[in-house]
């Protein structure tokens, strides 16, 4: 944020959180956080509880009718800089209605923070770009980081379903492709109608997954022998809950993996510093990082991008 504004001092920003942000302590991890400022002018987002408790003065734009744990959600501008903590708006409509209505109030920049395991507002259907988090909180050893880190990654990159713009047309429910014709099963959900959704399956067909995409569901794919020459489309990277392990295994068999929408991914962010107390030396990591992914990965605690 610092740096946003450092180089466009005019840029109107607006901030908020999926989760908790800006308290001094994890609610999760009790270990310490920082502070988040924001500058005069700025947009910040935030429940009725937390809005109550900063210490500079702003100007109330507008209030959701929507609730959360904390209370509606309050819109608002800084009329000097100040600390505050953010719990905006929990699901993707909240999230959704108060973007519309932030870039209405003339906001240049929207920064979404996200929340542990919670994958679903980087969705490309919600955001311009992304920034992936990793570090010693993941896990506490290096290759197992940089292995799941570059999983991640893979996921963001999944190619996009050239019948991408027809598919977001159809309707709510599971459709089968074959030849490019395509039906839609008699099956709620992938968890629920395993059974429906796999006899119907055969060699060239493309499944469209409009939910999420669970491993146990793949697992019966290899194993029926049913993945050879597969085509399991998604909504995007966010749907896809496969470990490494299970999304080769998936590839090696033959199965294709696309999406209707892939995410512009800016950068990736490291972060030295387990909630365990454990803190790594992340030079090594943050050299093989950037030459598998050729993008910027930037330390946290050093504020830099790493060279």
């Amino acid at each position: 944020m610092k740096l946003i504004k450092r180089k466009n001092p005019s840029r109107v920003l607006c901030l908020t959180s999926i989760g908790l942000d800006g308290e001094t302590i994890d609610q999760v991890t009790l270990t310490p956080k920082p502070e988040i400022e924001v500058y005069e002018g700025d947009l910040f987002a935030t429940s009725e509880v937390h809005y109550r408790k900063k210490s500079f003065l702003s100007e109330v734009l507008w209030v959701s009718d929507r609730r959360t744990a904390l209370g509606k959600v309050v819109l608002s501008r800084a009329l000097e800089s100040g600390k505050v903590m953010l719990s905006g708006p929990s699901t993707l409509g909240g999230m959704r209605e108060l973007l519309e209505v932030a870039e209405k109030c003339g906001v240049d920049f929207f920064l979404l923070d996200g929340a542990l395991s919670r994958r679903s507002t980087g969705t490309p259907f919600l955001c311009d770009g992304v920034i992936l988090a990793t570090g010693a909180a993941l896990s506490l050893n290096p290759a197992d980081i940089l292995r799941k880190t570059l999983h991640a990654v893979e996921l963001m990159k999944l190619p996009v379903e050239p019948m991408a713009e027809y598919i977001e047309k159809l309707g709510d429910g599971i459709w089968l492709a074959r030849g490019g014709i395509f039906e839609k099963l008699p099956a709620r959900t992938i968890l629920g109608d395993p059974a429906i959704i796999l006899d119907r399956i055969g060699k060239g067909c493309k499944l469209f997954i409009p939910g999420s995409l669970p491993e146990t569901f793949v697992k019966r794919l290899i194993s029926r022998g049913l993945s050879r020459d597969i085509t399991l489309v998604v909504k995007d990277y966010t749907k896809v809950f496969l470990s490494p392990e299970i999304t080769e295994r998936f590839f090696s068999s033959g199965g294709k993996l696309k999406v209707l929408r892939r995410p512009r991914l800016l950068a990736v962010t490291f972060n030295p510093f387990s909630p365990a107390g454990y803190v790594f030396n992340s030079r090594e990591i943050l050299r093989d990082l950037r030459k598998s992914l050729k993008i910027p990965v930037i330390d946290v605690m050093e504020g830099e991008e790493f060279e």
